[in-house]
């Protein structure tokens, strides 16, 4: 019993922090997507309406959503079984263990393949440029742009230097301190070190991509663990099961 009740504490510790694991992937995962989305709010959709590529930056938030809700049903499963000593939840419960941590070690892998590569860069570096020559044109995407610049601390696609074509000055969002001045001016010094915003988003989405990536594989080591302590505890409650149904009616243990 003393290693029954073991098994079930550390599975009630674990299953909890898949829970919130499952919760945070999804949470992760809805961010992903609003981020995306911004991105791709500003590009000029009529230079892509025969483009029905899709790119893996738009789907990786979906399935970040799906497995984070996945993991939460199974992190529910895995408390129940463990509760009520259920060989049946148990059993289903190594079974979508197995299922995730297939599918968040080829997730991973997929991830650090491919988020380094000049797929990642092209894919980003186009919505950027698209986004400032459109910018030229729609006041709407201008001011969008200009989030992205201030959220990103960058200035322009390229750098600074993209604006003095077709402006007097820069955007307020180029410089730092753009909150207590009127203008920006070329000369800035903070603005002109700035890098331009196709590089800065190429690379968070990299790094960002990369931290979870291998915040999964890390997970799916604990659920490693998970899966052995289940199987142990499985075994347990059969070999319980086993021990009371060989028992005759009217007799004790002693």
């Amino acid at each position: 019993m003393a290693k029954e009740d073991m098994y079930k504490n550390v599975l009630y510790l674990l299953n909890i922090i898949y829970a919130v694991f499952g919760l945070v992937t999804a949470a992760t995962g809805i961010w992903f997507f609003v981020q995306v989305t911004e991105f791709v709010s500003l590009r000029n959709t009529n230079h892509y309406l025969l483009d029905y590529r899709v790119y893996w930056p738009q789907v990786a938030p979906w399935l970040f959503i799906i497995l984070g809700i996945f993991i939460l049903c199974v992190a529910l499963c895995g408390w129940c079984g463990t509760q009520r000593e259920s060989r049946g939840l148990l059993g289903i419960y190594a079974i979508f263990l197995i299922i995730i941590i297939l599918g968040q070690a080829v997730a991973a892998v997929l991830i650090f393949v491919f988020v380094d590569g000049e797929y990642t860069d092209t894919f980003v570096k186009d919505i950027v440029y698209d986004g400032y020559y459109n910018s030229q044109s729609n006041p709407d995407v201008f001011k969008a742009f200009g989030r992205i610049e201030r959220k990103l601390k960058c200035c322009g696609a390229n750098d600074a230097r993209d604006y003095r074509s077709w402006r007097n000055d820069l955007p307020l969002t180029c410089c730092l301190d753009s909150y207590y001045r009127a203008t920006c001016e070329f000369t800035d010094k903070e603005a002109n070190e700035r890098l331009g915003c196709a590089k800065v988003a190429a690379v968070y989405t990299k790094i960002i991509s990369s931290v979870i990536a291998g915040v999964t594989l890390l997970i799916a080591l604990c659920e490693i663990v998970s899966l052995i302590l289940a199987w142990k505890l499985f075994n347990e409650v059969g070999e319980i099961e086993h021990y009371i149904t060989e028992r005759k009616d009217g007799e004790t243990e002693c």
